[in-house]
């Protein structure tokens, strides 16, 4: 389900059809809002959901984690394979950091996070390292299309577009109504975020009203949908009925405890996978 059918059913659940009360716009901002609440939840669980790799080049000893990098997971030299270690905080590397580059150093070194970088504990280190983490969900998007072509779609200069580039690279887009409607939809591969357009596979044209797909996975659908009623109902200026609002609480508990005992294992009867060696 993407964005402009979440949309359309959002309205069906607070019982507008057509902006009044609620803008497009915000409640877009809601579903996101949910979004990033049940990402959260997702990438508590085992099973990977939202891990990516990226090969990185440290500069004095310095890694930059990627633009979509949520949580750094596992690091490990690229060439070696040799897993480095995470150390808990800034202040073991004020007692512990080790000199120099060579001499004084045996095993890999440490590393810390130290906002958008992790910093290895070891003097002018510069070893390629093969970084794995949970990647940033970006927000969905859904709008009528500024223009569009054949391998390109732009976005609609809303206030809910973000102008960051590569921001929508991998999402999923489908089209609704107009040029290109009826396909399976195609993924991003290039979005430039000064003007809005996005690299696709498919032809698109300014008919075109399209939505974006989550990322997450999709029985979170039902989840972020829900939420985002709740959110949209409790707007202190909204005049909804009590037993409405009760029902909407009600069923987003129940899509979150079923969302909950889905995530909790990614294969079926096992809630964790061991590996081990036999015949040793």
């Amino acid at each position: 389900m993407n964005a402009y059918n979440m949309l359309q059913l959002l309205r069906d659940q607070i019982a507008e059809a057509s902006p009044s009360h609620w803008s497009d716009i915000n409640l877009i901002h809601r579903m996101n809002v949910s979004q990033r609440k049940i990402a959260l939840l997702v990438g508590n669980y085992p099973g990977a959901w939202l891990m990516k790799s990226a090969n990185l080049t440290p500069v004095a000893s310095v890694i930059t984690l990627p633009a979509d990098c949520a949580k750094p997971v596992y690091l490990e030299e690229t060439s070696s394979g040799q897993p480095l270690a995470w150390l808990e905080n800034v202040r073991t590397r004020r007692v512990s950091r080790t000199i120099g580059a060579s001499g004084f150093w045996s095993g890999a070194p440490e590393v810390y996070p130290l906002r958008n970088t992790l910093v290895v504990n070891q003097a002018s280190y510069s070893t390629q390292v093969t970084l794995w983490y949970d990647q940033t969900v970006p927000d969905l998007m859904t709008g009528k299309a500024s223009a569009g072509e054949a391998t390109g779609l732009t976005f609609p200069d809303t206030t809910n577009v973000i102008h960051i580039d590569d921001y929508y690279n991998g999402v999923s887009i489908q089209a609704e109504v107009g040029t290109g409607v009826n396909t399976a939809g195609d993924v991003i591969t290039d979005y430039d975020g000064a003007t809005r357009v996005c690299v696709v596979t498919g032809t698109y044209g300014a008919d075109t009203e399209f939505g974006t797909l989550t990322m997450l996975p999709e029985e979170c659908e039902p989840l972020i949908l829900l939420d985002a009623t709740v959110l949209a109902l409790a707007k202190p200026s909204s005049n909804v009925d009590e037993k409405v609002f009760q029902y909407y609480l009600n069923e987003r508990r129940e899509a979150k405890r079923d969302l909950v005992e889905w995530l909790e294992t990614r294969i079926k009867g096992y809630g964790r996978v061991e590996i081990t060696e036999e015949g040793l």
